[in-house]
């Protein structure tokens, strides 16, 4: 898998991209729970008040709480409060106190505990329940008497400091934000207006990181897409050029439809992954580990979580264990799927002349029963999956408020907190579900990128060399000398010392018995296959020392079973000479004797021909081949590998006698590879194989005269009259 994940190095600008826009996404995510559990404990439950400290507080108040303040915490306080005289028309609507009273208004904040344990004392005393358990009448009195005596100031403040030392910092904090409600109401402030204000500015910032976390999700997403489909394009691409670069000994190493496979849905397994690894596996573990951590301030709480997530991880592991084997199926079947498909599509009409519909039908049945039997096997599993973190999760909800709800009765835990914590928890399990999923998803993935790289990795036995020569201009003489080739993991050599020379305008026939080695051997000229040993030399140099490109470059090939491409007959035409003009593509037409056909077409040169060109006959599609090689007019060596077999002895006769007019204008050597005697009785040179070994060479008159094998054959295709001619 990380051998793969080397295509995403070139859009490494775009993966630092979605890193920065994930982890901003992550931030504004589990910067939301706070935010409402602010909400919901301060806007909702203290009506919008944060603070353990008045913002405004009645001159009384002020004067109170220096009986249980020192000297310095007192002038403190004295120096963060600004005095604001009775009437004040600027702050009468605001205080409406002031009407009456002077107001001392806060305009610095202070972080002092003693100050707020002394306003929080001199609400708690000014309460009727503490004043009546004090048999005392009112505050006033309390005050006076406190003046009066020391032993009731000392009785008072020891009162204070016991209740006080009762409370935890959580109760201590609420309480105080309570009398500063309660001061609030004296002052006959509008706590309603308050707590809108407060509501309606934290809602907006709520609001606002929710875009920004939007927007960051979406940037992610949209990197992540762009960088993951760049790079298997990318892959797709060095996948097809290397499968362009093998030789037929490569091709046998994988079948066609498993090529198809690898390129297709094996390179979209990993796409699907790699755009899973840039968001969900990157966003995982961040949201994960921040919210663990947001999760440990509340320590009575965490082991809920700690269970919960030991019962995910379970669950995961055993789904890991059955469905990774399975992940290797499906892709196995995958490969047969499409090599049952292909070749039943492409037999067709051999299928139906034996009347074997049902038989394939069967074997067809047969691949998609596995395949499917093994997809819902897998698909089950995944939907287990989901039902049974849903329930988890739902029950770690029930868990979180039950216990939860008694840490409130308590006064451990708020109401927002709780609901904080319930989402933070819900970000934990979440997280480690995704990233257990993705464990189950990864092996499928490496299973298709191990596929891939088979592929990539595949040493190709056609190379060119590191300093290669270049073949020297014009016509140039071809000589095989003492060639032997085996194919890749065979016992025994195809071709058997092998040496003749081709000249310049000579045409070189090769006939023999079926499997004799003809194609094999007209094989290794264009470097299909190299020899095993001996050589093969174009002017002196060895093929092996040229490259391909220029090699090729200088051959017009026509393959045994003639292939067409989608497009037009122009296009095919020009697939063998981008280059050539109308000219010579109607030259090449009349020498391949397929302009009669093609002038009859409405659309002439521009009829479209269809994949494979099933549109087209036999022989047509035949001619047409030859026409695609001939439009390399000014090739030097022209390869036909048995393609006069699909024509008549009349069309086969006027086009070796266009071609032999055509060689003798162009110079350039012809190889012909044939199973008909008329086909090459005029040739400069028969070599007649018999398994894989010369048994003659010459013209047609000599071989009659010298070599049994070409007898045979020809007394077996030709009368005694045709054979006098």
């Amino acid at each position: 898998m990380i051998k793969v994940l080397k295509y995403m190095k070139p859009y490494w600008l775009s993966v630092i991209g979605v890193i920065l826009f994930v982890f901003g996404q992550v931030q504004c995510d589990l910067a939301l729970p706070d935010m409402m559990s602010d909400i919901v404990t301060y806007g909702i439950q203290y009506g919008g008040i944060t603070s353990p400290l008045p913002e405004a507080m009645s001159s009384s108040t002020m004067e109170h709480m220096s009986y249980f303040l020192d000297k310095e915490a007192y002038e403190t306080l004295m120096d963060k409060y600004e005095l604001v005289e009775q009437g004040d028309a600027q702050y009468v609507e605001t205080y409406p106190l002031l009407e009456t009273e002077d107001v001392y208004v806060l305009e610095e904040d202070i972080q002092s505990s003693a100050i707020e344990k002394a306003f929080l004392a001199v609400t708690a005393l000014e309460s009727e329940d503490v004043l009546s358990s004090m048999s005392i009448p009112s505050a006033d009195a309390l005050y006076q008497a406190m003046d009066a005596s020391s032993e009731v100031r000392n009785t008072v403040l020891s009162t204070v400091d016991e209740m006080l030392g009762s409370y935890t910092e959580e109760n201590l904090t609420n309480a105080s934000i309570m009398a500063v409600s309660g001061e609030y109401e004296k002052l006959g402030m509008d706590k309603n207006i308050l707590q809108m204000q407060y509501i309606l500015v934290e809602g907006l910032e709520m609001l606002g990181v929710t875009l920004a976390g939007s927007l960051c999700a979406i940037a992610s997403a949209y990197l992540a897409s762009r960088t993951a489909t760049a790079a298997c394009r990318d892959m797709r691409k060095d996948v097809f050029t290397k499968v362009e670069s093998f030789s037929p000994a490569e091709f046998s190493s994988f079948s066609t439809a498993s090529l198809i496979t690898r390129t297709t849905n094996d390179i979209q397994q990993v796409q699907m992954i790699m755009t899973m690894l840039l968001r969900i596996v990157l966003l995982a573990p961040m949201m994960g580990f921040t919210s663990l951590f947001k999760v440990l301030r509340y320590p009575s709480m965490f082991s809920i979580l700690l269970w919960v997530l030991a019962a995910i991880i379970i669950l995961m592991g055993v789904l890991f264990v059955f469905a990774l084997p399975k992940f290797r199926i499906i892709q196995k079947l995958l490969d047969r799927l499409n090599l049952v498909t292909r070749e039943q599509l492409e037999g067709m009409l051999v299928i139906r002349a034996f009347n074997n519909q049902s038989y394939e039908e069967k074997k067809f049945d047969d691949v998609n029963s596995d395949i499917t039997r093994v997809n819902i096997f897998v698909n089950r599993l995944m939907a287990i999956m989901m039902p049974a973190m849903t329930f988890i999760m739902s029950f770690a909800s029930i868990l979180i408020v039950w216990f939860g709800a008694r840490q409130i009765d308590q006064g451990i835990m708020e109401i927002g907190s709780m609901m904080a914590f319930i989402q933070y928890a819900m970000h934990v399990l979440m997280s480690f579900m995704i990233i257990a999923a993705i464990f189950i998803m990864i092996p499928r993935s490496s299973v298709s990128a191990g596929r891939i790289n088979a592929v990539l990795e595949t040493e190709v036995s056609i190379k060119d060399k590191e300093n290669p020569v270049s073949l020297p201009s014009g016509r140039q003489q071809i000589v095989f000398d003492d060639v032997c080739f085996r194919y890749p993991g065979a016992e025994e050599d195809v071709l058997s010392h092998i040496s003749f020379i081709a000249n310049p305008s000579e045409t070189i026939a090769f006939i023999g018995s079926t499997g004799s080695g003809k194609s094999t051997l007209i094989n290794l000229l264009p470097r299909f296959y190299d020899v095993t040993s001996g050589k093969i030399t174009i002017g002196g140099v060895d093929i092996r020392d040229v490259t391909q490109h220029e090699l090729r470059e200088r051959i017009g090939y026509v393959p045994q079973k003639g292939v067409l491409f989608s497009g037009t007959i122009e296009s095919n035409l020009r697939y063998g000479n981008e280059e050539a003009d109308d000219t010579t593509m109607h030259n090449a037409l009349s020498v391949s004797q397929a302009e009669e056909f093609v002038s009859r077409m409405p659309e002439g040169l521009n009829s479209p021909i269809a994949q494979g060109g099933t549109n087209v006959s036999g022989g047509q599609k035949q001619r047409l081949s030859i026409a695609r090689a001939l439009t390399r007019e000014n090739a030097d060596i022209f390869i036909f590998d048995d393609t006069f077999s699909a024509l008549d002895y009349a069309t086969d006769a006027k086009l070796r006698s266009a071609l032999s007019t055509m060689v003798e204008k162009t110079k350039a050597t012809v190889f012909i590879v044939a199973q008909r005697v008329s086909t090459i009785r005029n040739a400069d040179k028969i070599i007649v194989l018999d398994e894989g070994k010369m048994a003659g060479i010459g013209t047609h008159d000599e071989l009659m005269e010298t070599c049994s094998v070409y007898q045979e054959i020809a007394h077996s295709q030709l009368s005694q009259e045709e054979l006098a001619k």
